[in-house]
Protein backbone atom coordinates (compact mmCIF):
# COMPACT_ATOMS: atom_id res chain seq x y z
CA UNK A 1 0.00 0.00 0.00
CA UNK A 2 1.18 2.94 -0.82
CA UNK A 3 1.04 6.79 0.69
CA UNK A 4 0.11 9.42 -1.25
CA UNK A 5 1.79 12.97 -0.31
CA UNK A 6 0.08 16.06 -0.33
CA UNK A 7 1.47 19.22 -1.19
CA UNK A 8 -0.57 22.12 0.23
CA UNK A 9 -0.39 25.25 -1.39
CA UNK A 10 1.12 28.08 0.49
CA UNK A 11 -1.81 30.21 1.27
CA UNK A 12 -3.05 27.83 2.80
CA UNK A 13 -0.61 27.64 6.41
CA UNK A 14 -1.07 31.84 5.61
CA UNK A 15 -4.80 31.71 6.09
CA UNK A 16 -4.21 29.23 8.81
CA UNK A 17 -1.91 31.02 10.59
CA UNK A 18 -3.86 34.26 10.35
CA UNK A 19 -6.96 32.37 11.63
CA UNK A 20 -5.02 31.61 14.84
CA UNK A 21 -3.48 34.67 15.14
CA UNK A 22 -7.57 36.22 15.47
CA UNK A 23 -8.84 33.81 17.47
CA UNK A 24 -5.73 35.08 20.04
CA UNK A 25 -6.94 38.99 19.46
CA UNK A 26 -10.46 38.17 19.62
CA UNK A 27 -9.68 36.15 23.49
CA UNK A 28 -6.91 38.85 24.24
CA UNK A 29 -6.99 42.17 26.66
CA UNK A 30 -7.47 44.84 24.86
CA UNK A 31 -8.21 48.79 25.72
CA UNK A 32 -11.02 50.13 23.67
CA UNK A 33 -11.35 53.28 24.34
CA UNK A 34 -8.30 55.64 26.23
CA UNK A 35 -10.61 59.36 27.06
CA UNK A 36 -7.97 62.09 27.96
CA UNK A 37 -9.58 65.29 27.62
CA UNK A 38 -6.97 67.50 25.46
CA UNK A 39 -8.05 70.88 27.41
CA UNK A 40 -9.30 71.34 31.07
CA UNK A 41 -9.13 74.36 33.00
CA UNK A 42 -7.29 74.56 36.22
CA UNK A 43 -9.11 73.44 39.45
CA UNK A 44 -11.51 71.81 37.65
CA UNK A 45 -11.90 68.39 38.80
CA UNK A 46 -11.56 65.94 35.33
CA UNK A 47 -11.86 62.11 34.45
CA UNK A 48 -9.01 60.38 32.58
CA UNK A 49 -10.79 56.76 31.67
CA UNK A 50 -9.14 53.46 30.41
CA UNK A 51 -12.02 51.31 29.22
CA UNK A 52 -10.66 47.68 28.47
CA UNK A 53 -12.18 44.45 27.75
CA UNK A 54 -10.98 41.44 29.91
CA UNK A 55 -11.66 37.53 30.31
CA UNK A 56 -11.16 36.59 33.37
CA UNK A 57 -12.23 32.93 32.87
CA UNK A 58 -9.30 32.78 30.58
CA UNK A 59 -6.98 34.98 32.36
CA UNK A 60 -5.51 35.95 35.82
CA UNK A 61 -3.67 38.69 37.08
CA UNK A 62 -5.27 42.13 35.60
CA UNK A 63 -3.03 45.05 36.73
CA UNK A 64 -3.86 49.04 35.35
CA UNK A 65 -0.87 51.47 35.47
CA UNK A 66 -0.84 55.01 34.04
CA UNK A 67 2.30 56.46 33.11
CA UNK A 68 2.80 60.39 32.71
CA UNK A 69 5.37 61.97 30.36
CA UNK A 70 7.39 58.43 28.90
CA UNK A 71 8.34 58.04 32.58
CA UNK A 72 9.14 54.74 33.98
CA UNK A 73 7.50 54.44 37.15
CA UNK A 74 4.23 54.51 37.41
CA UNK A 75 1.89 57.54 38.61
CA UNK A 76 -0.78 55.66 39.50
CA UNK A 77 -1.50 51.84 39.94
CA UNK A 78 -4.56 48.84 40.20
CA UNK A 79 -4.62 45.58 40.94
CA UNK A 80 -7.93 43.86 40.86
CA UNK A 81 -9.23 43.10 44.44
CA UNK A 82 -6.44 45.41 45.81
CA UNK A 83 -6.82 49.65 46.76
CA UNK A 84 -5.77 51.95 44.14
CA UNK A 85 -2.55 53.59 44.35
CA UNK A 86 -1.87 57.39 43.72
CA UNK A 87 2.06 57.54 42.87
CA UNK A 88 4.52 60.45 41.98
CA UNK A 89 3.41 63.34 40.84
CA UNK A 90 -0.50 62.29 41.71
CA UNK A 91 0.16 61.51 45.17
CA UNK A 92 -2.60 63.43 47.18
CA UNK A 93 -4.46 64.79 44.00
CA UNK A 94 -6.51 61.78 43.34
CA UNK A 95 -9.89 60.53 44.47
CA UNK A 96 -8.98 56.75 44.94
CA UNK A 97 -12.61 56.33 45.95
CA UNK A 98 -13.97 57.03 42.27
CA UNK A 99 -15.51 53.79 40.77
CA UNK A 100 -15.73 54.17 36.32
CA UNK A 101 -18.00 51.30 36.26
CA UNK A 102 -19.81 48.40 38.99
CA UNK A 103 -17.73 45.67 37.03
CA UNK A 104 -15.00 44.39 39.77
CA UNK A 105 -12.77 43.87 37.47
CA UNK A 106 -12.34 47.38 36.00
CA UNK A 107 -14.04 49.36 38.95
CA UNK A 108 -10.95 51.63 39.74
CA UNK A 109 -9.59 51.94 36.41
CA UNK A 110 -9.79 55.45 35.62
CA UNK A 111 -8.00 58.46 37.23
CA UNK A 112 -10.33 61.34 38.67
CA UNK A 113 -7.93 64.28 39.48
CA UNK A 114 -9.82 66.75 42.10
CA UNK A 115 -7.90 70.06 41.30
CA UNK A 116 -5.76 69.87 38.44
CA UNK A 117 -2.61 72.04 38.05
CA UNK A 118 -0.17 73.35 35.37
CA UNK A 119 2.00 70.54 35.94
CA UNK A 120 0.16 68.04 35.30
CA UNK A 121 -0.10 69.08 31.49
CA UNK A 122 1.74 66.10 29.60
CA UNK A 123 1.49 62.22 27.96
CA UNK A 124 -0.59 59.71 29.87
CA UNK A 125 -0.55 56.33 29.19
CA UNK A 126 -2.93 53.49 30.10
CA UNK A 127 -1.22 50.04 30.89
CA UNK A 128 -3.69 47.08 31.25
CA UNK A 129 -1.60 43.96 31.84
CA UNK A 130 -2.43 40.12 32.73
CA UNK A 131 -0.25 37.23 32.93
CA UNK A 132 -1.73 36.32 29.42
CA UNK A 133 -1.62 39.68 27.67
CA UNK A 134 -0.76 43.31 27.64
CA UNK A 135 -2.04 46.78 26.27
CA UNK A 136 -1.39 50.39 26.47
CA UNK A 137 -2.72 53.92 24.46
CA UNK A 138 -1.10 57.37 25.45
CA UNK A 139 -3.20 60.83 24.84
CA UNK A 140 -2.19 64.17 25.74
CA UNK A 141 -3.76 66.76 28.12
CA UNK A 142 -3.30 70.40 28.68
CA UNK A 143 -4.26 72.13 32.02
CA UNK A 144 -4.52 76.00 31.20
CA UNK A 145 -5.15 78.65 33.63
CA UNK A 146 -7.28 82.03 32.55
CA UNK A 147 -5.14 84.27 35.08
CA UNK A 148 -6.53 85.86 37.79
CA UNK A 149 -7.27 89.55 36.45
CA UNK A 150 -7.47 91.52 33.37
CA UNK A 151 -6.80 94.97 33.57
CA UNK A 152 -6.88 97.95 31.02
CA UNK A 153 -5.89 101.59 31.76
CA UNK A 154 -4.42 104.80 31.22
CA UNK A 155 -2.47 107.05 32.65
CA UNK A 156 -0.26 110.17 31.79
CA UNK A 157 2.72 109.20 29.91
CA UNK A 158 4.07 112.78 29.47
CA UNK A 159 2.86 116.76 29.16
CA UNK A 160 0.93 115.74 25.90
CA UNK A 161 1.23 111.93 25.77
CA UNK A 162 -1.14 109.07 27.56
CA UNK A 163 0.05 105.87 28.04
CA UNK A 164 -2.76 102.80 27.48
CA UNK A 165 -1.97 99.31 28.89
CA UNK A 166 -3.18 96.18 29.69
CA UNK A 167 -2.10 93.46 31.86
CA UNK A 168 -2.61 89.68 32.99
CA UNK A 169 -1.45 87.85 35.65
CA UNK A 170 -1.02 83.92 36.30
CA UNK A 171 -1.51 82.77 33.04
CA UNK A 172 -1.02 79.14 31.76
CA UNK A 173 0.90 78.30 28.80
CA UNK A 174 2.41 81.42 27.25
CA UNK A 175 -0.22 83.61 26.20
CA UNK A 176 -0.18 86.41 23.87
CA UNK A 177 -1.43 89.80 24.48
CA UNK A 178 -2.83 92.61 21.65
CA UNK A 179 -3.89 96.23 22.21
CA UNK A 180 -6.20 97.92 19.88
CA UNK A 181 -7.58 101.21 19.33
CA UNK A 182 -11.62 100.78 17.58
CA UNK A 183 -10.94 97.72 15.40
CA UNK A 184 -7.15 98.60 14.45
CA UNK A 185 -4.11 96.33 16.16
CA UNK A 186 -1.73 99.19 17.60
CA UNK A 187 1.75 97.75 15.64
CA UNK A 188 3.87 99.76 17.59
CA UNK A 189 2.49 98.55 21.79
CA UNK A 190 5.45 96.94 23.49
CA UNK A 191 4.62 93.46 25.08
CA UNK A 192 6.57 91.86 28.13
CA UNK A 193 6.32 88.63 29.30
CA UNK A 194 7.48 87.57 32.43
CA UNK A 195 7.49 83.80 34.25
CA UNK A 196 6.91 83.41 37.79
CA UNK A 197 5.80 80.27 39.86
CA UNK A 198 5.43 78.21 36.85
CA UNK A 199 3.23 80.85 35.22
CA UNK A 200 3.01 83.85 32.88
CA UNK A 201 2.44 87.53 33.49
CA UNK A 202 2.07 89.36 30.58
CA UNK A 203 1.91 93.01 30.10
CA UNK A 204 1.50 95.44 26.64
CA UNK A 205 1.12 99.24 26.53
CA UNK A 206 1.73 102.37 23.69
CA UNK A 207 2.03 105.89 24.23
CA UNK A 208 -0.26 107.84 22.36
CA UNK A 209 -1.02 112.08 22.14
CA UNK A 210 -3.29 112.97 24.65
CA UNK A 211 -7.56 112.27 23.78
CA UNK A 212 -8.68 115.50 22.09
CA UNK A 213 -12.34 113.56 22.11
CA UNK A 214 -13.62 109.87 22.67
CA UNK A 215 -11.92 106.53 21.48
CA UNK A 216 -12.15 103.50 22.10
CA UNK A 217 -9.14 100.73 23.17
CA UNK A 218 -9.49 97.08 23.97
CA UNK A 219 -7.29 94.74 25.06
CA UNK A 220 -7.13 90.94 23.83
CA UNK A 221 -5.36 87.96 26.00
CA UNK A 222 -5.02 84.78 24.19
CA UNK A 223 -4.06 81.02 25.05
CA UNK A 224 -3.69 79.69 21.70
CA UNK A 225 -2.91 76.37 23.15
CA UNK A 226 -6.13 76.25 24.64
CA UNK A 227 -8.64 77.94 22.31
CA UNK A 228 -8.99 80.37 25.02
CA UNK A 229 -9.68 84.45 24.30
CA UNK A 230 -10.78 86.84 26.68
CA UNK A 231 -11.06 90.45 25.55
CA UNK A 232 -11.92 94.19 27.30
CA UNK A 233 -12.96 97.51 25.77
CA UNK A 234 -13.24 100.67 26.80
CA UNK A 235 -13.97 103.95 26.10
CA UNK A 236 -11.84 106.58 27.34
CA UNK A 237 -12.96 110.30 27.05
CA UNK A 238 -10.56 113.55 26.77
CA UNK A 239 -12.01 114.21 31.17
CA UNK A 240 -11.24 110.63 32.25
CA UNK A 241 -14.47 109.11 32.28
CA UNK A 242 -14.40 105.73 30.68
CA UNK A 243 -17.16 103.03 29.55
CA UNK A 244 -16.01 99.53 29.76
CA UNK A 245 -16.88 96.19 27.76
CA UNK A 246 -15.13 92.55 29.05
CA UNK A 247 -15.99 89.44 27.53
CA UNK A 248 -15.31 85.98 26.77
CA UNK A 249 -17.70 84.00 25.57
CA UNK A 250 -20.51 86.23 26.96
CA UNK A 251 -19.93 90.34 27.06
CA UNK A 252 -20.32 92.04 30.30
CA UNK A 253 -21.15 96.09 30.28
CA UNK A 254 -20.06 98.62 32.77
CA UNK A 255 -20.31 102.09 32.11
CA UNK A 256 -18.51 104.54 34.82
CA UNK A 257 -18.97 108.57 34.73
CA UNK A 258 -15.86 109.39 37.22
CA UNK A 259 -13.55 111.86 36.15
CA UNK A 260 -10.78 110.44 37.93
CA UNK A 261 -10.75 106.89 38.58
CA UNK A 262 -8.93 104.91 36.29
CA UNK A 263 -8.44 101.75 37.42
CA UNK A 264 -10.58 98.72 36.37
CA UNK A 265 -11.32 95.78 38.59
CA UNK A 266 -10.17 91.95 37.48
CA UNK A 267 -12.69 89.71 35.41
CA UNK A 268 -13.95 86.65 36.76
Amino acid sequence: MKCKRYNFPNHFFTAFLFALGTLKTAASLKIRNLQVPEITEFGSPVVLDCDYTWDDLKDDGLVVKWFFNNGRTPIYQWITNKKPQALGILKGRLNLEYSASQNQNSKHRALHITKPAPELSGDYTCSVSSFNDEDSRTKSMLVFVPGRSLNLRQERSGENLIRVYCTAEGVFPIPEMTLLQGESEINDSVVTIEKKGGLYNIKAFTDLPRLASAKEFSCELRIPQANYTVRKEAVYYPNGSRCFNESTSVLVAVCFASAFAILFGPFA
